[in-house]
């Protein structure tokens, strides 16, 4: 018997290994194997199991790393679907998305040995040594370099191994594996005669009482240690058994779940109908619930899901970001079973996680709620997947495996045959458009529940509001005015600042004009070190004017304000008033966003500051005002996608307005006030945004009417980047050519974030019609790159390109 093994390495090849006699009987699709590789042992994945091979001298595995397989193989078609679409080697893939821990493989330990005196070392081994005996365990080869910043740690090793001052061993580490309990009990038949101390006698009388229990339990409720119990288990008088103990994420939150039963209106009660008619047919059926915010959409959800359950069917409910899971959690807990509840996501312990998909796995779990991850859980019987704010871009992932969970959520349907329900208040253009052409069903919710009335939006023109100084306030008087009435009124304030604005764009005070790209239809970004504004798209490049082309005013203004400097002024205006800042700083610490949504819950917040993690799905009636800080951030942007990430965003804030009681009431400032994006979000009309946003899409070929590979080049050495990056571009338009007419090589230019981790950034589009003719382009780059200190990494439909 042979097997392919995918290993966890930057190459599309998979390995087959010989399986030995006595293993072969455990071999299945799934489970972890560890196998000699080189002069080296590496954990993988059994991928296939074939009965021959052609291939001489074929190494054997050396164990099988699981009792039982991680995924099936219906499971791995969708990783492997997965794996190729976004263009990632399977074994990377298969260890990005399956939780099984740090990969066992064999690393060098170095451990030091007590220096004798006299030796003569060079400054580097003195260097070495001296960091080692901080660690007299010892530490791994790896780990040298990266914790004590020092450089050819391997000959220096040996050099002092030589000199006898060090050791140098191989040990590898183990994986992720169950949890095992001990379990003792009593055997009656021996502990009659036996004779035994007082101790041992209280122990037993404590077993007979309880009956079997754990070994910790004993020991605590019985204060006795736990040798006086292993004697008599020794004696044969008690036995342990060992027992897995599943480790499980609480369903229990400190945000209360709102009513446990609502009445769905008339129009909720035609979508849930209209859902359940598709669930029925078992045949797979996209659908687009569009539904203003305040419609009630959750609720629909969660009928559709219990409707599932009841059929013995199997759910995926996905949200964008964890700070969503707490409300979301608080609304499952008591609704649905909880010992067949899994929550997935990163900011779990990967231990539990992998104790949870091994529970998915087993059958045992019947709904799973989580974050992109969670979409890879290999659920039997899965018959219908939620995607909840299906436009929001964190779904995508940006780093490694570059996918989106919203695309992939639809694929996995249509494996599965199932149901796939993508809901938002602000759809994203190519889902809309997806509907509209009658590749989706279209669900319409156009109302909010109780015909609650949408908040009044006023929009700011700030280039008519200038302080003395000339420069824009932060906070504009009528804004101001509003804080201080909600606060007398004893409401909340919504304070929103899209911070994904990483630098400043340049905006004429006078007249609104800003720096755009002829080339590229996007804004251009300040580089005030260079006193320039640039694409970084095409890398179209002019020197920053000083005066507007548009009025000739000389009143160019450079804008840009962060989350802190934000707080700081509010709580200057408002000394009196508990303000919180809920961005990625603050809520970093585990647990940290569920207190500060408690406390809004519970009132002990008067004005919230945030980042894009305060629009997201979250419902809170007293919030009767919001605020948004700068519209321009986000509309600035050098994304094609500026206008409808600024729509959405602008919208899904203003939708945590007004969901009490008392009406709401929303606050833009802008230097635009007459853009489409946001004289549409004023309106609350998507379909006027998406009609003049899809010709602008339509005429320059961008998503959905065209794709784009994205392929960003990085490298330690900038120089070495650059040249290659543009060698690169060069063969790219050759190859493009003589593939197809219709593709567009756009760049390659440096990235907006030219430097990250060390690394200098380029980056080249590669645009057209037909994805496989992207793929086929992008795929003969990758493989002509000849720099080995440059990386390529692929992004498939790119939701940023920062």
């Amino acid at each position: 018997m042979y097997i392919n093994v995918a290993l966890n390495i930057p190459s599309e090849k998979n390995f087959t290994y010989a399986v030995p006699e006595n293993l072969q009987g455990d071999i299945v699709v799934g489970k972890r194997v560890f196998v000699p590789f080189g002069n080296k042992k590496r954990t993988g994945f059994i991928i296939e199991i074939v009965p021959s091979c052609d291939v001489k001298n074929i190494k054997p595995i050396i164990e099988i790393l699981d009792q039982e397989p991680l995924f099936s193989a219906s499971d791995l078609d969708f990783y492997r679907w997965t794996a190729t679409y976004f263009m990632y080697p399977l074994g990377k893939t298969l260890a990005e998305l399956v939780p099984s821990g740090a990969e066992k493989k064999d690393s060098f330990w170095v451990t030091p040995i007590a220096p004798q005196a006299g030796r003569h070392l060079s400054p580097a081994e003195e260097k070495l040594l001296a960091f080692l005996q901080q660690h007299p365990q010892g530490i791994a080869f790896g780990s040298i370099s990266k914790l004590g910043g020092i450089k050819n740690v391997s000959s220096t090793a040996k050099k002092l191994q030589i000199a006898g001052l060090v050791k140098i061993e191989k040990k590898n580490n183990r994986p992720l594996a169950s949890l095992k309990e001990t379990i003792v009990s009593l055997n009656t038949d021996k502990s009659a005669d036996a004779k035994l101390t007082d101790k041992q006698k209280i122990l037993i009388e404590h077993i007979k009482n309880s009956g079997e229990i754990l070994l910790k339990d004993l020991t605590e409720k019985s204060g006795i240690s736990a040798d006086v119990t292993k004697r008599l288990c020794d004696k044969g008088i008690l036995t342990f058994t060992q027992k897995e103990k599943n480790r499980t994420v609480s369903l229990e939150s400190s945000i209360s779940p709102g009513k446990k039963r609502i009445t769905l209106n008339d129009r909720q009660n035609h979508v849930f109908q209209e859902i359940t008619g598709q669930l029925k047919k078992n045949v797979f059926s996209p659908i687009l619930l569009h539904g203003v915010t305040g419609s009630g959409k959750t609720e629909i959800y969660l009928r559709a899901i219990e409707d599932v359950l009841k059929n013995n069917g199997s759910c995926i409910y996905l949200v964008p970001e964890i700070a969503l899971t707490p409300q979301l959690i608080s609304r499952v807990a008591g609704r649905f079973d909880e010992d067949k509840v899994a929550v997935l996501h990163s900011g779990i312990a990967e231990a539990v996680r992998f104790d949870q998909w091994r529970q998915v796995k087993r059958g045992n779990i019947n709904l799973v709620v989580g974050t992109r991850s969670a979409l890879f859980a290999p659920l039997p019987n899965l018959k219908l997947i939620i995607v909840d704010e299906e436009h929001d871009a964190s779904y995508k992932q940006d780093e490694r495996l570059c996918y989106n969970a919203r695309d992939l959520a639809v694929m996995k349907a249509k494996l599965s045959d199932a149901v796939v329900v993508v809901g938002s208040a602000t759809p994203g253009v190519r889902t809309y458009y997806n509907a509209q052409t009658n590749k989706y069903r279209c669900l319409e919710l156009p109302r909010r529940v109780d015909d609650k009335p949408m908040p009044v939006v006023e929009i700011i023109d700030l280039k008519t509001r200038q302080e003395e100084t000339g420069k824009a306030p932060v906070i504009s008087d009528a804004l101001i005015e509003a804080i201080t009435n909600a606060l007398f009124r004893k409401e909340q304030v919504l304070l929103f600042l899209n911070k994904r604005g990483f630098d400043t764009f340049l905006v004429c005070g006078d007249c609104g004009y800003n720096f755009r790209c002829p080339n590229c239809a996007v804004s251009l970004k300040h580089h005030a070190a260079e006193s320039t504004v640039k694409c970084h798209y095409c890398d179209y490049t002019i020197k920053a004017m000083p005066l507007c082309p548009a009025c000739k005013s000389s009143r160019i203004l450079s804008y840009g304000l962060g989350t802190q400097k934000l707080e700081k002024e509010v709580q200057k205006l408002f000394p009196d008033a508990r303000v919180q800042r809920m961005d990625s700083d603050t809520t970093s610490r585990k647990g940290a966003q569920e207190i500060i949504l408690h406390d809004l819950e519970q009132k002990k917040i008067d004005i919230l500051i945030g980042t894009q993690m305060i629009t997201k799905g979250h419902d809170f009636p007293s919030i009767t005002l919001v605020g948004v800080i700068s519209a321009d951030t986000s509309l600035n942007m050098p994304d094609f996608r500026a206008a409808e990430k600024t729509f959405q965003l602008i919208t899904q804030v203003a939708g945590r307005g007004g969901r009490g009681d008392s009406p709401g009431k929303v606050i833009i400032q802008t230097f635009n006030p007459e853009h489409y994006a946001l004289k549409h979000a004023q309106t609350h009309d998507f379909n006027a945004f998406y009609k003049e946003e899809v010709e602008f899409r339509r005429a320059l070929r961008y998503p959905p009417f065209g794709r784009i590979i994205n392929l960003r080049f990085s490298s330690i050495k900038k120089e070495i980047l650059v040249e290659e990056a543009k060698r690169l571009g060069n063969i790219a338009r050759k190859i493009a050519e003589k593939v197809s007419r219709k593709v567009e090589i756009i760049g390659p230019a440096e990235s907006p974030l030219a430097k990250i981790r060390g690394r200098h950034r380029w980056q080249m589009l590669i645009k057209g019609e037909d994805i496989n003719h992207l793929h086929q382009i992008a795929a003969q780059i990758i493989q002509k790159n000849t720099s080995n200190q440059v990386k390529i990494t692929a992004d498939v439909d790119p939701e940023s390109f920062m």
